[in-house]
């Protein structure tokens, strides 16, 4: 009995299975399968290709520096990026298709750029990207864009090693701190006709490069550098360090960095034994509006330099009416690199032009291998900076150094060279 009932429940069991895993009856319905995507969701890339479906936009990546220590200039940089976006759109986009900026804060720093780039390159809507504003922004986002195939063009990152022959998606439409710091030094050098000066700067990828550039120039002018000093960016208080440089009364101090830290050691200097007479020299990183009121009266007889564009006068007029209309403020007021950023945007947004086609379905494609070599082929583009020509390793810019006195509290411009 008990080998019967042990046959009859398996037997039960192998019906039980069989029914289990049997196809479904002729009519039944079949299993639910996956559904296709609706017909209005954005395409997806194919290989090195955006697909940018109709009444989608042509997405360009924006890195700023929003936050950290020059918020205004980042501020002026991305309002510019607006403009430029404005523009391109009014004068119809490419094929229909409208541009679109979408920003994030890089935050002048090299963590936030990596962050920033990891967010672009694992978003298959951006084309490309403008930014890093500053030089060690911009060297968190070059090794990811690169990898990622998305070409970008800074407005303002100046250390010279933000490009080379290795990184074929890196562009930039300002001038590289290799002629700024040669151009400094010899301002110092032949213009003022100092022989001893001390450096100091604030240990980022900008303001260190520049300013061991412009120590090596001088020193090969015949100059001696007293000191060569680092601080740090949201320093307060020099006045140890100029101590330190005051023992050897040097007749200039020429500082490599930001705004803020400008303004304090140009005002501690002046309180600092050795210090008293010596004249001071910063870069485009301070030459700002807010360099001026955090130094108040220490600004007067300071010295600045910037990388300027040979700047084209009726484009500069018709931009900054758009941009006092959009914004309510002189672009001025807030930094010194709108006209690169405009002109960034507007390089990126011309060669989108020459390589983007509308497939069978009515997308825009476009090929990012195409884009990377359309945008180092730039040449002859009118910008506000001048005449942008893109070499072989992605130097853009138009213009020269322009070297500055502050006098009454304003910026007056008292030498040009290479413009």
């Amino acid at each position: 009995m008990r080998n019967a009932r042990f046959l009859l429940l398996f037997a039960a069991l192998i019906a039980l299975l069989t029914a289990c895993v049997a196809p479904a009856p002729t009519g039944a319905p079949a299993a639910p399968a996956a559904q296709p995507a609706p017909a209005e969701a954005q395409p997806q890339p194919t290989g090195g290709q955006v697909v940018i479906a109709p009444g989608q936009t042509i997405r360009i990546g924006g890195s700023f520096a929003l936050t950290g220590p020059i918020p205004d200039p980042g501020k002026d940089i991305r309002q510019a990026a607006e403009i430029a976006i404005d523009d391109l759109n009014a004068a119809g986009g490419v094929e229909g298709f409208l541009f679109e900026l979408v920003a994030e804060d890089g935050a002048c720093s090299g963590d936030q750029g990596t962050v920033v780039g990891n967010k672009f390159a694992a978003d298959p809507t951006i084309v490309a990207v403008t930014g890093g504003t500053c030089s060690g922004e911009t060297f968190g986002l070059k090794p990811i864009l690169q990898r990622a195939r998305i070409p970008f063009v800074s407005p303002s990152a100046t250390n010279p090693a933000i490009t080379d022959p290795e990184c074929d998606v890196c562009n930039r439409v300002a001038l590289s701190d290799a002629l700024q710091g040669e151009v400094d030094a010899d301002f110092v050098y032949n213009q003022l006709g100092l022989r001893k000066v001390a450096v100091m700067h604030d240990n980022s990828d900008y303001g260190k490069g520049l300013a061991e550039i412009f120590q090596n120039a001088f020193i090969r002018l015949g100059g001696e550098v007293t000191n060569f000093e680092g601080v740090q960016v949201g320093d307060t208080d020099f006045r140890a360090v100029l101590a330190k440089i005051g023992a050897n009364q040097p007749e200039l101090i020429f500082f490599g960095g930001y705004s803020t830290e400008a303004a304090l050691i140009a005002q501690q200097m002046k309180e600092t034994a050795g210090l008293e007479n010596a004249k001071f020299m910063s870069d485009d990183g301070a030459y700002t509006q807010q360099y001026l009121q955090a130094a108040g009266a220490a600004a007067e007889g300071t010295y600045m330099s910037f990388v300027a564009g040979d700047a084209q006068a009726d484009k500069l007029a018709e931009f900054t009416e758009k941009y006092v209309a959009k914004f309510g403020v002189e672009p001025s007021q807030l930094g010194p690199f709108h006209g690169q950023s405009y002109d960034s945007v507007i390089l990126i947004g011309e060669a989108i032009k020459r390589v983007a086609k509308v497939d069978d379905n009515g997308n825009l494609v476009i090929d990012r291998e195409e884009l990377i070599k359309a945008i180092r082929a730039t040449e002859g583009l009118q910008g506000i900076t001048g005449t942008l020509t893109c070499n072989e390793i992605g130097e853009c810019g138009a213009g020269g150094v322009q070297i500055f006195i502050v006098e009454n509290g304003q910026f007056k411009q008292i030498a040009g060279f290479g413009m």
